[in-house]
């Protein structure tokens, strides 16, 4: 009997973080939701702000052919706004930079300050 999954591990390199994406959710939306900045623009498929390179089978979405081409898909590229995990992952930044990690007491802290400065 097949094991249906419903959530996937993405492992993010190099900052070494592993964060869920859940069945039928994007990269890029999984990893905003576990306070992860990875880079975008449109969040539509047409701009290629968001490329990463991705190490597992991905659903590729609707993008432009301008901004990921079949062979950029063949090479391990993938828009992380239109991807959708179909098994367990490793990405990177095609820079190969750390992305920027927001920890949630931050992100409160800097709520707080900005509505007491209103």
């Amino acid at each position: 009997m097949s094991e249906v999954r419903t959530a996937f591990k993405i492992h993010l390199l190099p900052n070494n973080i592993t964060f869920i994406c859940h069945e039928g959710q994007t990269i890029l939306d999984a990893a905003l939701r576990a306070g992860i900045e990875l880079p975008h623009g449109c969040t539509r498929g047409g701009c290629g702000v968001c490329k990463i390179r991705v190490k597992g089978k991905v659903d590729f979405g609707r993008v432009s052919r301008a901004m990921l081409t079949d062979q950029e898909k063949e090479s391990g590229f993938c828009l992380s706004c239109r991807a959708v995990p179909l098994e367990d992952l490793e990405i990177s930044l095609i820079d190969g930079a750390s992305a920027k990690v927001i920890q949630h007491d931050e992100f409160y802290s800097f709520l707080f300050k900005t509505r007491t400065n209103l």
